[in-house]
């Protein structure tokens, strides 16, 4: 009797345990699930935002490998989005389109080496971001961004990771983007050059110009008619940065 009791026992201790391993494996695959869905949602909606405007401080939502994964894809926008809008800052700088207004030119003339210099400083962290924006659109850089040593389950998540980050559409509007940053960085380079240009001119020329009541007067018509002509190419290339949109990842296909 005691040791029908005792079975009796024993058995309804397995169920119990068997009973919580099932409850256990049937929450671990339901929180996999739901994190998995909270990963693709932040992805689609990091993608999905303005990398010119909006915000992409990192707050990283889920846990384990999609912790991991999420964590990075959300630094590589983040990166993507400072480069950009670093471009963007120097596409409506103040400071660079009134380096040839009347009191810029008054005050720093005859050499203008404040203006040369804030020139330079502005072309060089055009380039500077240009070539992050080209690094990280590079298919090598998307493929490289997890490192798959350091998920548990590296084969499924790497994998969910290239069907998220790594599609065709993904890469073609990765290329867009730095189709679009490389237009707007040799616009402005070219735009920073001929402002150049039209300040060594009227260093050049400085004991021929004359300063006053916010005009700017020539000796001869000759100097006059190549500093026009150094304004109308400017003006000709700031036309080419009219179109100042900043090209977004669409998700809409995911």
């Amino acid at each position: 009797m005691k040791e029908k009791k005792l079975l009796k026992k024993l058995v309804i201790i397995i169920a119990v345990v068997f009973a919580l391993f099932f409850a256990l494996v049937a929450y671990m695959v339901v929180k996999q699930i739901q994190e998995e869905k909270i990963l693709k949602q932040e992805i689609i909606n990091y993608s999905n935002k303005d990398l010119a405007t909006d915000d992409f401080s990192i707050t990283v939502k889920t846990s384990g490998d999609c912790a991991y994964v999420e964590e990075a894809v959300k630094k590589f926008y983040k990166q993507l989005s400072d480069n950009v809008k670093t471009i963007n800052f120097y596409l409506n700088n103040d400071k660079l389109t009134n380096i040839l207004s009347y009191e810029n030119l008054v005050k720093d003339r005859p050499n203008f080496d404040l203006s040369h210099s804030t020139i330079k400083i502005a072309k060089d962290k055009i380039n500077e971001s240009f070539d992050n924006i080209k690094n990280l659109s590079e298919e090598k850089t998307i493929k490289n961004l997890i490192d798959k040593d350091k998920l548990e389950d590296s084969k499924y998540y790497y994998d969910l990771y290239l069907s998220l980050m790594y599609t065709e559409k993904d890469l073609e509007t990765l290329k867009t983007v730095r189709k679009e940053m490389e237009r707007l960085s040799n616009n402005l380079n070219e735009f920073l050059n001929k402002i150049d240009e039209i300040l060594y001119f009227l260093e050049n020329n400085n004991s021929k110009v004359v300063y006053s009541n916010n005009l700017i007067y020539f000796e001869t018509n000759e100097e006059l008619n190549q500093y026009n002509k150094l304004l109308s190419e400017l003006n000709e290339l700031g036309n080419n940065l009219s179109n100042k949109e900043i090209v977004k990842k669409d998700t809409t296909g995911i």
